[in-house]
C-alpha cells in the first residue's frame, strides 16, 4: 500500500513538471527589438534592453530595411570593438526572428558601415 502511494506521488510530480515545462514553452513571447522604432540608427538600445525582459525560448524580432541594415550575433569582444568579420550568425531579411533557448547575455550588432560604432548594437540578457 505504501509503495502504491509513493508511485502515485512520483507520477503526480512528473505530471506537474511536464505541465510547467509546456506552460513555459507556450508562454514564449516575440520581443520587438527597439520597440516601435525597430532596428534603426538613433535608438538607445542600452535603455531598451535594460527595460525589456527576455526569457529562454522568446524570439527577438528585428524589423529593418535590409538595404540599410543587418543583424549579426557576435562575441562580447566583437560587440565591444564592433568587429564584423566573424559573426556567429548573420541575418539579412529585414524581418528576422532570433531565438535563444539558454540563459545568458547575447550580443547583436548591425554590420553595415559604421552603424555599430554609432550605437546600433544591443546586449540582451536572457533569463528566467
Amino acid at each position: 500500500m505504501a509503495y502504491q502511494g509513493r508511485c502515485n506521488a512520483v507520477r503526480t510530480v512528473a505530471v506537474l513538471l511536464c505541465v510547467m515545462v509546456l506552460a513555459e514553452t507556450a508562454a514564449a513571447a516575440v520581443v520587438n527589438v527597439g520597440g516601435t522604432k525597430g532596428w534603426n540608427l538613433g535608438v538607445n538600445y542600452q535603455s531598451w534592453a535594460s527595460s525589456t525582459k527576455v526569457r529562454p525560448n522568446d524570439s527577438l524580432f528585428f524589423k529593418y530595411d535590409p538595404r540599410l541594415h543587418n543583424v549579426m550575433v557576435v562575441s562580447k569582444a566583437d560587440y565591444d570593438s564592433c568587429k564584423t568579420t566573424s559573426p556567429w550568425s548573420k541575418h539579412t531579411s529585414g524581418k528576422d526572428s532570433i531565438k535563444f533557448t539558454k540563459s545568458g547575455t547575447y550580443y547583436l550588432i548591425c554590420g553595415i558601415g559604421t552603424h555599430c560604432k554609432a550605437g546600433m548594437k544591443v546586449a540582451v540578457t536572457v533569463r528566467w
